[in-house]
């Protein structure tokens, strides 16, 4: 498996104890969601979450010659990272990944010359800057549903001969920027179509 030494950087979620009953539940929410808005493709229900991608860790490792006394480390101080928010349909398609990184102009973020990014952005890709941290945001979620989920909503509907309005499932993370009463009302006002179900807490890994 190619495994090495790691140092923990977090306590492990626990999972419920009740964690058969409330997957159960969850199962019955999307069938009767599916049942009551006649929705009638996989392609129809995305599931997406948010991803830690760490480049350098902010731990005393490195890789050095054996023995030696002295060890430079650049990284001691701050941990580099970034965000992928990436998403996937019931029918098994991928969708563009959504990569967020901390910063507030476009020099934080890959260059355009940077290797494959063509290819990344003829893809769909897209990348977004998060001034306070690189994990994902009000602001930024609205920009995946925007940009991404809902362009491809938009497609498969037109596949199927479906209306504008027909409804969708959006599967989320039980995470506080997702169950925000903000976040919410944004997808109320501007796609009403789209139904939002949330993972149950401490579930995700399941």
């Amino acid at each position: 498996l190619n495994w090495v030494t790691r140092a923990g950087t977090k306590a492990a979620q626990k999972t419920p104890e009740d964690a058969s009953r409330q997957l159960l539940q969850l199962f019955f929410r999307l069938a009767l969601t599916i049942r009551d808005y006649d929705i009638p493709d996989a392609s129809l229900v995305v599931n997406f979450d948010q991803t830690q991608v760490i480049v350098a860790h902010n731990d005393n490792r490195t890789y050095d010659q054996r023995g030696a006394k002295q060890v430079a480390i650049t990284n001691k101080e701050e941990k580099r990272a970034w965000t992928a928010v990436v998403g996937v349909s019931a029918s098994g398609e991928v969708l563009p990944l959504q990569v967020i990184m901390k910063g507030s102009t476009s020099r934080s973020l890959p260059s355009a010359n940077a290797p494959r990014m063509a290819e990344a952005r003829s893809r769909g890709f897209i990348f977004s800057l998060n001034r306070d941290s690189y994990w994902s945001s009000v602001a930024l979620s609205e920009e995946y549903f925007e940009l991404i989920l809902v362009p491809y909503f938009i497609r498969h509907k037109a596949r199927l001969h479906l209306d504008d309005d027909q409804a969708c499932i959006v599967l989320l993370d039980c995470w506080s920027v997702h169950r925000s009463a903000e976040l919410r009302s944004i997808i109320s006002r501007r796609w009403p179509w789209i139904r939002l179900r949330y993972v149950p807490g401490g579930m995700t890994p399941l």
